[in-house]
């Protein structure tokens, strides 16, 4: 059996056929950078498909991940879910919260843990605050416990 091309096009009628499978009216995009596929999921249902701190979006991206491994046989690529901007609205609040904390070390000059972030979450924490000058962030902890220490930059 010959396996299927990989691209946008692909990628956009397989997350349809699995929404369509959940019974729920959506529009899709698809765009490429490199290895890397961004699908864009508008939606009435947003709630639904993003499900309660975004569970079922990760649960959306992992089976069109693995359903597109199967068909194509490849595995040199990423996918992307976002539906109506939740991610793109989460990085952003991670983004200012990020900088807020950054505030709050510099002013008290003591360091400062942030709990209860995934590994996705914290990476987007460092990204943001991995060039400030005056402050550095460290992860620290195992499994759940897990945590990043934003801390005074010394001179």
């Amino acid at each position: 059996m010959a396996k299927a091309k990989l691209d946008e096009n692909f990628v956009a009628e397989n997350i349809k056929e699995i929404i369509e499978g959940l019974d729920v009216s959506a529009t899709v995009e698809v765009s490429k950078e490199g290895d890397i596929f961004f699908v864009d999921i508008t939606s009435p249902d947003s709630a639904l498909l993003i499900g309660k701190y975004g569970a079922n979006l990760e649960s959306l991206q992992f089976v069109l991940a693995v359903r597109i491994k199967v068909l194509t046989g490849k595995e040199d690529f990423e996918v992307f879910v976002d539906i109506n901007d939740w991610r793109k609205q989460k990085e952003d609040r991670l983004k200012k919260m990020a900088l807020s904390v950054a505030e709050q070390v510099i002013v008290s000059m003591k360091e400062q843990p942030i709990y209860n972030l995934k590994s996705s979450e914290r990476r987007v924490v460092h990204t943001v605050l991995s060039d400030h000058p005056q402050v550095t962030t460290v992860s620290e902890g195992d499994g759940p416990d897990r945590h990043l220490i934003v801390k005074p930059r010394i001179a």
